[in-house]
């Protein structure tokens, strides 16, 4: 074997070393990263329903994603750059609860929008700005004011245009 392959041969050994070992301080920062880049996320898939709205303005049909298992509830709207203007995302909590959500990995901010287990709406929080760059355990954590069995996440300023405030009248049917 020509020196100029062994010697290649050993500088690529080398380097592949050197980049599988890594140092602690590397690995620290390593999970210190609250928003990977989208391609090295896992992909989730979501179910899909529509979500009618009877408001005082009229019913309104949206197209929402369907959340139910605990990969789709903990990915949500994260890591997005944009939701479509009449789409949410709604999450089955599969039972009544007050859950903290939080706004890991978002881009763009929202309205939470608490519903019981009647599909009625319980509560609003609305204009929910993400915290782009706070590690996981700084992130704010936003609870409904009483249990509830859905979550339907909007863009924000969504829910007061579609004429969503509390005591609306949801319907749909989950996958």
């Amino acid at each position: 074997m020509p020196r100029c392959t062994v010697a290649l041969t050993f500088v690529l050994l080398a380097v592949l070393c050197a980049a599988c070992s890594g140092s602690s301080s590397a690995t620290r920062t390593a999970t210190h990263t609250t928003a990977p880049a989208t391609a090295t996320l896992t992909p989730v898939q979501f179910g899909a329903a529509q979500l009618r709205i009877e408001s005082a303005s009229g019913a309104r049909v949206i197209e929402v994603e369907v959340a139910t298992t605990p990969a789709q509830t903990e990915r949500g709207l994260g890591y997005r750059d944009t939701l479509a203007p009449d789409a949410g995302m709604v999450f089955d909590l599969l039972t009544n609860r007050a859950p903290g959500f939080w706004m890991k990995g978002m881009r763009f901010p929202l309205d939470m929008v608490w519903i019981g287990e009647d599909k009625r709406v319980v509560a609003i929080t609305a204009g929910v700005q993400p915290q782009p760059g706070a590690p996981d355990s700084q992130l704010l954590r936003y609870p409904p004011p009483i249990a509830v069995r859905y979550v339907l996440e909007l863009n924000a300023g969504a829910a007061e245009r579609l004429g969503i405030v509390t005591g609306t009248q949801l319907s749909f049917e989950l996958p």
